[in-house]
């Protein structure tokens, strides 16, 4: 199944987004993870190097999940389109057009905890929610399908000027997962 899910996305022309991409990413972590982390978007050096979580900012990301405690080789991270936008802004039919791709992910790991990185990602996969601040969704616990929670967390840019009081906050909703 994933293999097939890897060819879809490679060949895939439903968006705008395929005309700039360099390597579509379908994800990478481990494919039986109890929690699944969906990020916003992908970097333009993540499109070049054909990786997740090699940019500056997923570095740091990487080293801030470390700190709470989390094994990264229990962890699935995926992101709402599989193209990078090469710094433009995506737009809301990229992501929709996306989307079947992202519900195949989640299907096929069926995890337990599904963290939506940033506003984006939480108001993708969440309803009800579009009207409300990040910062009051932050750490809060959804019933998304089945068993499956989604925990809301800060974008990976905002982490950068965050409080050390947020931050905090973050690491202790993290350590909980």
């Amino acid at each position: 199944m994933w293999n097939d899910l890897k060819l879809e996305i490679d060949i895939c022309t439903k968006c705008i987004l395929e005309k700039t991409r360099i390597n579509p990413i379908v994800g990478e972590g481990n494919k039986k993870a109890e929690i699944l982390f969906v990020l916003d978007s992908i970097s333009e050096e993540e499109d070049v190097k054909h990786k997740l979580l090699i940019d500056r900012n997923g570095k740091y990301f990487k080293k801030f999940l470390e700190y709470s405690k989390l094994d990264l080789k229990k962890c699935y991270f995926t992101t709402l389109t599989k193209c990078s936008s090469h710094g433009n802004l995506i737009e809301k039919d990229s992501i929709t057009k996306c989307n079947e791709f992202l519900v195949a992910q989640i299907a096929l790991i069926n995890p337990k905890y599904i963290v939506t990185v940033g506003e984006r990602a939480t108001k993708s996969l969440l309803e009800n929610v579009e009207k409300e601040d990040i910062k009051d969704l932050v750490g809060k616990v959804f019933d998304f399908y089945g068993e499956i929670k989604v925990v809301p967390i800060y974008d990976i840019s905002y982490l950068f000027k965050a409080t050390d009081k947020e931050k905090w906050k973050l690491i202790k909703i993290l350590e909980k997962l």
